[in-house]
């Protein structure tokens, strides 16, 4: 074994590794004997859980330098080339193989029973967590709209909606577990959507006086597509704004700006 060796922690093995070769200065895992010490593990709503640890070492028989960052010899660059090319093709081929493969039939599940298994987990997730509160939900068309209330359930929101947003995918994923199919899901905790819809309706028009006072556009901070919408319909009715989002997820923001009439009144 190499004597130069790493140790590396990281919220995946995956991200571990790359740490790791780029320490070691290699290109890729080839060239590195990688041995996995712990499995990373994940807390409850993004709390507490353990990253990964791996260790890597220098494949013996490899030589690498640390000091030097000269480039191969062209021999070197063409086998290199030449392993890349077989990988790359043999991937191709593999890729093209899951392609001609049928696809699986659509699963279909009754909303009624993915409905009582959704209310069923987050009921027994507040009772676990010594809360007081109680679940209700109702199925509008086939989207299942669950609501979560109680005073000491204001816990379960988070900063800025994040652990329902955890929540949330815990139930879809309980759900899909159950029945086998997948959902549309809504959730609610303690009128939380309520109250941001409203806090967010009074913000933008607020925003939007200043927008027009000073004649410039404002892009907020990213937000998810719930927000968004509800910033674009709170000011869809207001003259001489309009609002757009930009970027990507998850940093989509809005932008709101004076609109055409009010831009040539500036000009």
């Amino acid at each position: 074994m190499s004597d130069k060796w790493v140790e590396v922690e990281a919220k995946t093995i995956d991200d571990a590794i790359k740490a790791g070769l780029k320490e070691l200065n290699l290109e890729d895992a080839t060239e590195a004997n990688i041995s996995i010490l712990r499995e990373p593990e994940g807390g409850v709503f993004g709390v507490g859980g353990t990253k990964a640890l791996v260790r890597i070492s220098v494949r013996s028989g490899f030589k690498n330098d640390s000091r030097s960052y000269k480039p191969r010899n062209k021999r070197d660059t063409r086998d290199t080339r030449n392993t890349r090319n077989t990988r790359d093709n043999r991937d191709s081929r593999k890729r093209e193989k899951r392609n001609y493969e049928p696809k699986k039939p659509r699963v279909e599940a009754d909303p009624k029973e993915q409905l009582k298994v959704s209310i069923d987990f987050l009921q027994g997730l507040i009772d676990s967590f010594g809360l007081e509160g109680k679940v209700e939900g109702e199925l509008e068309e086939k989207n299942l709209v669950v609501t979560v209330k109680g005073e000491q359930t204001e816990a379960l929101v988070g900063e800025k909606g994040m652990i329902i947003r955890s929540l949330h995918e815990l139930t879809r994923t309980a759900i899909q577990r159950k029945t086998g199919a997948g959902t549309r899901l809504r959730l609610d905790v303690a009128d939380y959507a309520l109250k941001r819809k409203e806090a967010l309706t009074i913000y933008a028009e607020r925003l939007t006086k200043q927008i027009l006072e000073d004649k410039q556009e404002v892009m907020l901070e990213p937000m998810n597509s719930v927000d968004r919408k509800t910033l674009h319909d709170a000011v869809s009715e207001i003259d001489g704004i309009r609002s757009y989002s930009e970027g990507r997820e998850p940093y989509r923001s809005v932008v709101f700006a004076p609109s055409g009439e009010q831009a040539q009144e500036e000009e």
